[in-house]
């Protein structure tokens, strides 16, 4: 029994930055078309809790420290019957100090299912997420006898003692520590530079409500050519596709800002997560192995959409290169033992980030099951789309999520509806995905520009 475990730092924070009216927690929702067999569904669910401790765990103090210990009770399949609708369920957040942190919602209507997977992020991040996702209906295949137990990646849940250490030993840490001074300028800069939030507003008292309709969101898709063309733009213009995401994340705000704020000065910045899993990691259970950089910019930055994305991609490029995406969390680790710690900086009143940007790139593309037209089949039910939701901080009111299913960019935003309404979320994703298509077409455009 690997536990109980001490949390991470990593985990301490998204604990500490945990509150009422802001809960630290990410959704997946999965449509499909068809339903699933009870019964079946939910001894697959049990199935695949018990392959991912932490989604089984509560926090309990014991001393000084916070530890994951087992949950009285496992989590399990809650089934609704309210129709589905373009948005996600309206649910409670998750208190991981109370429950455990993982609940799994079905709504099914008209031959139709609604999957939606709920985690507090202090227990993992959205690629543990999917892992545990990917498990579930691996399971569920098996169970109704469409693959074999053995189906099924092998994990090793003794790996999650050594998760927040991302493999660093003390003479790796000291060889990395020169590279790691670059990262350190920019946390100086972070300090020194006040992110504007999109739309003035002031944050909710911590403990007051979620924000009506909890989680609100909306989700956008490509169709598989605009995909496919966002892709060989990228390889055109010698970029990642990401760093195209993050460029048209800026121009998007920076346009929204210019209609709405009386004075559009300032930095905007975006938290972009950063997957630091590696091969040694590919039989780790659902966990927490990310990290955060945090890029900005200024309105006269923006002037110049091409000179933008270079300056993306050389930034992007250095912290990959350098490794920076370990500086937060290495200062995680400092922070917890100063004054105050965690919860100190989590309190902080200004914003921290205009927005947000998670990329979780190509989805459930490599599962052991049957596809049908791209998409992945699970009994008699088909996967038809996925969306994905990141929390929301104070002062941050819209985080944009982009994952790659059957083919297809999905785009999804989760908004603060207490800071922006209906009408205002449909123009901003809106907004986004426009640009985005644009870059899809990228290629096109820089291919005639040749041939003139």
């Amino acid at each position: 029994m690997v536990l109980p475990l001490p949390l991470s730092p990593f985990e301490s924070y998204m604990l500490a930055d945990d509150r009422p009216a802001y809960p630290m927690n990410c959704f997946l929702r999965l449509r499909f078309a068809g339903r699933f067999d009870r019964a079946a569904l939910d001894a697959a669910m049990s199935i695949a809790v018990s392959r991912h401790p932490l989604l089984a765990a509560v926090v309990r103090r014991s001393g000084r420290k916070d530890f994951w210990v087992a949950a009285d009770q496992p989590p399990a399949v809650h089934r609704l019957s309210t129709p589905s609708a373009d948005s996600l369920p309206s649910l409670a957040p998750l208190d991981v100090r109370a429950t455990a942190g993982l609940r799994v919602v079905s709504c099914e209507e008209a031959g139709k299912t609604d999957l939606t997977i709920q985690v507090h992020h202090a227990c993992c991040d959205g690629f543990g997420m999917l892992r545990f996702t990917e498990d579930m209906l691996v399971s569920y295949a098996g169970v109704c006898g469409a693959v074999p137990g053995s189906a099924l990646r092998a994990l090793c849940p003794e790996q999650l003692r050594g998760r927040g250490r991302f493999g660093l030993t003390p003479g790796k840490f000291l060889r990395m520590l020169p590279k790691q001074a670059v990262g350190l300028l920019g946390a100086r800069r972070f300090l020194m530079r006040t992110a504007e939030p999109l739309m003035p507003h002031r944050s909710q008292p911590d403990n007051g409500p979620v924000p009506p309709g909890y989680p609100a969101s909306l989700t956008r898709q490509l169709d598989r050519s605009e995909s496919a063309g966002l892709i060989s733009a990228a390889r055109t213009l010698g970029v990642t596709a990401n760093d195209l995401l993050v460029r048209d994340c800026f121009l998007t705000l920076h346009d929204w800002r210019r209609r709405t704020a009386d004075h559009p000065s300032g930095w905007l910045r975006l938290t972009v997560p950063v997957n630091l899993r590696t091969m040694a990691d590919r039989r780790l259970p659902a966990a927490n192995a990310v990290s955060m950089v945090f890029p900005d910019r200024r309105s006269q930055d923006m002037e110049d959409p091409q000179r933008l994305l270079d300056s993306v991609h050389r930034q992007m490029s250095l912290i990959k290169r350098l490794h920076l995406g370990l500086t937060f969390v290495l200062s995680l680790r400092v922070c917890r033992w100063l004054p105050g710690g965690l919860h100190r900086m989590t309190r902080a009143s200004r914003c921290a980030a205009t927005g947000v940007l998670t990329n979780l790139g190509a989805v459930l593309d490599r599962c052991p099951l049957s596809y049908q037209e791209g998409r992945l089949v699970a009994g008699d039910a088909v996967l038809q789309s996925m969306d994905a939701l990141a929390p929301l901080r104070p002062l941050t009111c819209a985080a944009i999520a982009v994952l790659v299913y059957a083919g297809r960019v999905h785009i999804t935003l989760h908004y603060d509806s207490r800071v922006l309404t209906a009408t205002d979320a449909r123009e901003l994703i809106d907004d986004f995905t426009a640009r985005v298509r644009q870059s899809a077409g990228a290629r096109r455009q820089v291919a005639v520009e040749v041939g003139r």
